[in-house]
């Protein structure tokens, strides 16, 4: 793996002094205010030949001189780091495409508020009563929007996790390596009456083991079982408070289909178990005892998260990347973080970390940091924001008025989620005029995500039919029905998927319908 020369520009010197200057800053001033800032961590000093050393391509600067450069600058840390070539965003993106052994939650939170986010314009008025309708349609890509130039609230209320393979409790409600969203609503098995199971809730649990998302039972006033329907988990009993804290409700699941792996029972979920306190992490943790805990909750051995950041680096073309299992071994014995900003980055994203948590944990805070945002020159960002010169969608618009916040964070992982390289607004579907159907995946659906390139459909013979791939077809007449395919002769079978058609329908094929591609993907509410 060949350390990328993007990642280290000799010419970073002459991109950075005029950063300072536009801050009245030299790098003289900023060595000398270095040493006084924190003057008994020389961390954070940044030595008078900074420059020089910038200018060797195997040197990075660790992430204390970033944030002393952010301090004394006012600028963004974010920023700062994608001067040097780093993107904390990074971490959810992988995160997000990564698989998980357990269900585990992702950092929504995007650090690099100047970042461009695809949008639309309407092309025509949408009729949400439709029932399966491409939205090329409706919209087209316009000009991208800086996220910071969206009303978007800083606080969430809600949590986005990732269900893992070795612990869906909730399949096949929920897939493993689905995306969910999860409203925030503590002691929500309150509403649930004793003795009963709670219906189609999904309910986000916090144990001693974890996260899990599962329906629940509530024998007691304070004590839930875990109730897994299909998969034969242990019917475990937990009492709230002390050893889980059902801290929410599932509202939300983003599905990808294009190649679903069936979830596992292990051995210790599949006999009852014990379980334990629930304890609350101590907020003055050091870094080692953060990714030790952070790899336990994760369920990956040394070797194994060591091959995620292998993978890691050869997508981001930087050896430096690469942690030894040895080395993530040593880091867990450390109170600090590792030298290089690229081993953070890894490893957060192969544990499945927050990167403010672990920041804070290092001894450091973007709460710090400077806030201001960085001259977009500076970055390679359009000067000109096209806020003021874009119309409002009514399709966006309506979409967060009916199902809450948009998950921004995902605007660069949707093509590694559903496999799709160059997914646009021609392959995804509008799906949520549907009502019922014969599908259980379809069960609140509303956006569908269709790979144009699977054309010719066939079955699976080792699923079962509920499990069966589901393919989009139009019609001659210009319509859009989606279901189980076949093709035999020269002819269609389709059973459908939506309401309000015929069970079955034999149609030939490039004369009465054509197939459109394969679904790969499936947005849809729960609640």
């Amino acid at each position: 793996m060949p350390v990328s020369l993007a990642r280290s520009n000799p010419a970073l010197p002459d991109r950075i002094r005029p950063i300072l200057a536009t801050r009245g800053l030299s790098l003289a001033d900023v060595s000398r205010s270095s040493r006084s800032l924190v003057s008994d961590n020389r961390l954070h000093h940044i030595p008078h030949n900074f420059y020089s050393a910038l200018r060797n391509r195997l040197f990075s600067p660790s992430i204390y001189q970033v944030l002393t450069l952010s301090i004394l600058s006012g600028y963004r840390l974010a920023d700062w780091l994608a001067v040097f070539g780093f993107s904390l965003d990074d971490v959810s993106h992988f995160q997000t495409s990564l698989p998980a052994l357990r269900t585990v939650e992702l950092d929504s939170r995007l650090y690099q508020t100047g970042v461009s986010i695809a949008w639309f314009r309407d092309l025509q008025e949408p009729d949400f009563e439709a029932q399966l309708v491409p939205l090329s349609r409706w919209l087209t890509a316009t000009t991208p929007r800086r996220f910071d130039s969206l009303s978007v609230g800083a606080n969430s209320a809600y949590r986005y996790l990732k269900i893992g393979f070795h612990d869906a409790f909730a399949f096949p409600e929920l897939l493993p390596g689905s995306i969910v969203r999860v409203k925030r609503l503590p002691n929500a098995f309150k509403r649930m009456p004793v003795g009963k199971t709670a219906g189609g809730s999904l309910f986000l649990v916090e144990h001693s083991g974890g996260l899990l998302c599962s329906r629940l039972c509530r024998p007691e006033p304070r004590k839930v079982v875990l109730c897994s329907r299909h998969l034969p988990y242990a019917p475990v009993e937990l009492e709230t408070g002390t050893e889980a804290l059902v801290s929410g409700i599932v509202d939300l699941e983003i599905r990808p289909l294009g190649g679903v792996e069936k979830p596992v029972v292990p051995a210790r979920l599949g006999r009852f178990w014990m379980p334990g306190v629930l304890t609350r992490p101590s907020p003055k943790r050091n870094f080692g005892e953060l990714i030790r805990r952070a790899r336990i909750l994760s369920g990956f051995s040394f070797r194994e998260a060591s091959a995620r950041t292998k993978l890691i680096a050869r997508k981001l073309e930087d050896r430096r990347y690469y942690c030894a299992a040895g080395s993530l071994s040593d880091y867990e014995t450390r109170q600090l973080p590792p030298r290089h900003i690229h081993k953070l980055i890894s490893i957060c994203a192969t544990y499945f970390g927050n990167v403010e948590t672990f920041l804070e944990a290092s001894g450091l805070s973007l709460h710090q940091a400077g806030k201001l945002p960085m001259p977009p020159e500076f970055l390679g960002a359009p000067v000109r924001d096209a806020h003021s010169t874009v119309k409002p969608s009514h399709f966006l618009s309506e979409m967060e008025r009916r199902f809450g916040e948009l998950p921004f964070f995902l605007h660069n992982s949707l093509s590694s989620l559903f496999g799709l390289p160059d997914i646009s607004v021609r392959d995804v579907f509008w799906v949520g005029g549907t009502t019922g159907g014969v599908h259980p995946y379809f069960a609140g659906a509303f956006l569908l995500a269709v790979d144009r390139k699977q054309k010719i459909p066939r079955p699976s013979l080792s699923c079962p039919k509920w499990a069966q791939p589901v393919f989009v077809l139009q019609r001659r007449d210009g319509s859009h029905l989606c279901g189980f395919c076949s093709l035999q002769n020269g002819v269609l079978i389709v059973r459908s998927c939506l309401a309000g058609l015929p069970k079955l329908l034999r149609l030939r094929n490039r004369v009465d319908a054509e197939v459109v591609g394969r679904v790969v993907g499936i947005c849809r509410r729960l609640e």
